[in-house]
């Protein structure tokens, strides 16, 4: 489980890091090109801030079920 939790925040981070986010660029690419730095100006902000709020909550959930 945190295996997933790790590599879906991740794969958030960078344009790269996921397939649907290539995807997405690739489909919004006539309307607006996408570059790796403008991506990576909000994708790090969202990372930041998922891993503000959930990494505390899994730390209780852990401790609360004895893990």
């Amino acid at each position: 489980m945190l295996l997933g939790f790790v590599t879906t925040v991740a794969g958030n981070l960078t344009l790269i890091g996921s397939v649907a986010n290539i995807i997405v660029a690739e489909k919004a690419a006539d309307a607006h090109e996408l570059g790796f730095f403008e991506y990576l100006r909000f994708g790090l902000v969202s990372t930041l801030v998922v891993l503000a709020v959930c990494v505390p909550a899994l730390v209780l959930l852990a401790r609360a079920i004895g893990t």
